[in-house]
């Protein structure tokens, strides 16, 4: 499998991947980074590791209280792989309390017509379908959600980070600053961490719209 530098349309919006395989195993990992494939840690210094099923690569990763497991897919057959899920297992006797993902189901990177739980990804546009789709945010990064329709589709904003939140309030205690650039709704939580909000007017987003998890 090639690795050169040639971009893809199918990697438009959403991080992009490359895998050499041989004999059904992973044996190097790149992400295009402003147009360029890098070179990626393909063990993560023994926390992570990538297996071949069927045509997805899968890589796994162990974190001090669970795995999380995401998956890869070659839709355009280009040779250029992206994200379309991942899901957080926890360990065994894992404290009840501990700093650490609690939502276990699926989480998607690619929007069906039903109700969705979508992961919400720094340098991706994040898409949800026509259902009551729920944005997971896991990350403290910029982040972009293309398509939140509270008063339409009753989608929802869920918080999922592990860094111990307790509530609504608790979270709200950590933003910044909001406000409308006239075409989005934008939300930070300091200068390196904030989610815009496609589209949204203000009057279309309220703390109605959010949960917390961890």
């Amino acid at each position: 499998m090639s690795s050169g530098h040639d971009d893809s349309s199918s990697s438009e919006n959403h991080k992009a991947f490359k895998f050499d395989i041989a004999s059904d195993k992973v044996t190097a990992v790149f992400e295009l980074d402003d147009g360029v494939w890098k070179s990626k840690s393909i063990d993560d210094d023994g926390s992570g590791t990538y297996t071949v099923e069927n045509s997805k690569v899968v890589r796994t990763e162990v974190k001090p209280f669970g795995t999380e497991i995401t998956h890869y897919a070659d839709v355009d057959l280009d040779g250029v792989y992206l994200r379309v899920s991942e899901q957080w297992q926890s360990s065994p006797g894992a404290p009840a309390d501990g700093h650490h993902f609690k939502f276990e189901d699926d989480l998607s990177f690619s929007p069906s017509d039903g109700d969705d739980n979508i992961a919400v990804r720094g340098g991706e546009d994040c898409h949800g379908g026509h259902g009551a789709d729920d944005f997971v945010i896991r990350e403290a990064a910029h982040l972009r959600i293309a398509d939140f329709n509270s008063p339409d589709d009753h989608d929802s904003l869920v918080f999922d980070t592990g860094l111990g939140l307790t509530s609504v309030a608790h979270l709200a205690g950590f933003v910044t600053n909001f406000h409308h650039d006239g075409q989005n709704f934008i939300v930070n939580f300091g200068d390196d961490v904030s989610i815009t909000l496609a589209g949204v007017p203000p009057d279309q987003i309220s703390w109605d719209d959010v949960s917390v998890l961890s």
